[in-house]
């Protein structure tokens, strides 16, 4: 098994860990919660999220593209690359803190009418923002050491089993929705404490207050790349957050608590790209120190085929069963309106996913400008087009906005590489990636259509994921994917050895 592949596999299968027991979080969410307080709990980590995106100033990409200088050219105790990151972090969290005191009449013009829940406990997306900030640093810290299965672990698996417990605790009426909302806020801190741990334990928290010569050549490629990606990072996380912002405060926090429904499920498909992602990137800009097209134009298309077969994998699963699972956990019936936006949103998230790695390819490059600059385009043009959406067509107006921004974003991306590295990830098999699962859930919710919802799920289900992993590997479309089959049949004793 190639090095990518292995680590990949592992550090999937802990993320969709995390994805079963977040997913039992939100259709709990769903079904014990207002939808208002549902939704305010996804508003309020969202912003989180957003307001992380200005904190960590870029550093987490700042560690990954400078990482392979430092650890050729410096032994790890003198290295001050981690202390650097902690130290921009710290200033850009105190920079936005301050800046968050005074958008508070913002939020509350905006959201007093339809949302007043969320002015009522705004500030709590400061204690999201100061755990999940310093735990992208350790992330980003991890992933350079390719220890990605233990971050994995802590930012996926950890977080939402604490989550559960406190959902669990709530809906037993032993704390109230008060209580609920202030540890919510702190469940980060759980992931962020664990990982820290682990990273003493093994002797990786090296902090140096003493300058590195190399820091002192670097720093002027370093300060202008990490105001480039706080740019280009603010973009991404504003654009995925718009969306629930401003449906709470056109709509209201019900009828974000639907589209964030939709969007946890598309969410899921999404999962992969952050494993396959955190091991490809050292690999690139590894690469790119090395100038080593071919192993770039390798991982850029295998990134590619195995991101878009198993997005269309579970976008399928997902599809085939999103009514009847509604009426099987009893969801009220406001959440059957997300379906069409589920839809926009999860070709969208194929779209992003199928054409692979090209933006950490990009980011790590020289050329690493022209992605921030793309991003800034891209957020002047997704603020009004999401708003004018949403505020006509209302929930669907999310999705549709988000498909036509990522076709054309990645459309660009697609392009640039082509145009400038003659590189491009597609080829047949793409197009058998894009038609098998099309075909089998046409076949699945033509001929599956019984009273019983489970029934439905059951049999839909089974006859899909056998039907797409038999083709996959008769067809050998990935790869990885036969790579991965090969490897199990050897250590089974099934056939003969490879």
């Amino acid at each position: 098994m190639s090095e990518l592949r292995k680590k990949s596999i592992v550090s999937i299968v802990w993320t969709y860990v995390g994805f079963i027991f977040g997913a039992i979080n939100v259709f709990l969410s769903a079904r014990y919660l207002l939808p208002e307080y549902n939704g305010l709990t996804r508003v309020i980590l969202e912003m989180g999220v957003l307001f992380s995106s200005f904190a960590t100033f870029g550093v987490p990409t700042l560690l990954g593209k400078f990482y392979p200088y430092y650890k050729d050219r410096m032994e790890k105790k003198h290295s001050d690359l981690l202390t650097l990151a902690l130290v921009i972090t710290t200033i850009g969290f105190i920079l936005l803190s301050t800046g968050v005191y005074f958008l508070k009449p913002f939020i509350s013009r905006k959201f007093s009418g339809k949302s007043p829940l969320l002015v009522d406990y705004y500030y709590l997306a400061l204690p999201i923002t100061f755990f999940l900030t310093y735990l992208n640093i350790l992330e980003a810290h991890a992933w350079n050491l390719f220890k990605t299965v233990i971050s994995n672990f802590f930012k996926e698996v950890a977080f939402r089993i604490a989550n559960l417990l406190l959902l669990a605790v709530y809906i037993l009426n032993w704390i109230s929705f008060e209580t609920f909302i202030m540890l919510f806020s702190l469940l980060y801190g759980v992931s962020f404490l664990g990982l820290l741990i682990y990273m003493i334990s093994i002797g990786e928290m090296n902090i140096t207050f003493n300058i590195s010569k190399l820091t002192r050549r670097l720093w002027t490629k370093m300060l202008p790349y990490v105001f480039f990606m706080l740019a280009s990072n603010v973009v991404l996380i504003f654009k995925d957050s718009f969306d629930g912002l401003a449906i709470s405060s056109m709509h209201g926090l019900e009828y974000a608590a639907v589209f964030v429904l939709v969007n946890y499920l598309v969410t899921s498909i999404g999962v992969p790209q952050r494993s396959v992602v955190s091991i490809a990137f050292p690999i690139i800009a590894r690469a790119w120190k090395e100038k080593n097209m071919g192993k770039l134009a390798d991982v850029y298309t295998k990134t590619s085929i195995t991101l878009l077969l198993i997005s269309t994998f579970l976008f399928g699963l997902v599809w085939i069963n999103f009514d009847d699972v509604l009426t099987f956990l009893k969801l009220p019936e406001i959440y059957r309106m997300g379906k069409t936006t589920l839809l926009l949103l999860a070709i969208a998230k194929i779209v992003e996913l199928g054409t692979g790695a090209s933006g950490q390819i990009i980011i790590s490059s020289r050329r690493w400008k022209f992605e921030s600059y793309s991003n800034m385009i891209l957020l002047a043009a997704s603020v009004p087009v999401n708003y004018y959406l949403i505020k006509h067509m209302g929930i669907p107006g999310a999705g549709w906005a988000n498909l036509i921004l990522v076709v054309v974003f990645n459309g660009i991306r697609f392009a640039y590489l082509w145009y400038n590295y003659k590189m491009q990830p597609f080829n047949l098999k793409t197009v058998y990636g894009i038609l098998l699962p099309v075909v089998l859930v046409l076949i699945t919710t033509t001929l599956i259509n019984f009273s019983s919802p489970l029934l439905n799920i059951i049999l839909r289900s089974v006859i899909f994921v056998v039907g797409f992993i038999s083709t996959t590997l008769l067809l050998e479309i990935s790869e990885d994917a036969t790579g991965v089959f090969r490897t199990v049949k050897k250590r089974l004793g099934i056939g003969k050895p490879e």
